[in-house]
């Protein structure tokens, strides 16, 4: 079974990029998936949705022929 959420560390390994990378990705592409934060504290911890990264990535590679 997979995981439904993925911790950013985890994130970063499944698209094979480093943590800047990703908060970059989230601040300047408008159709990354938005991160989901776990609490209203400043140290909560954020998430992404599995299912949301694999259809970004099929998106991306869809338009690579479009």
């Amino acid at each position: 079974m997979q995981k439904l959420r993925l911790t950013m560390n985890e994130t970063c390994h499944f698209l094979s990029v480093q943590r800047d990378k990703l908060n970059k990705m989230v601040k300047d592409d408008a159709s990354f998936p938005r991160p989901i934060k776990e609490g209203t504290s400043r140290q909560a911890a954020v998430y992404f949705d599995r299912v949301e990264i694999e259809g970004w990535w099929e998106e991306k590679k869809q338009a690579r022929y479009s």
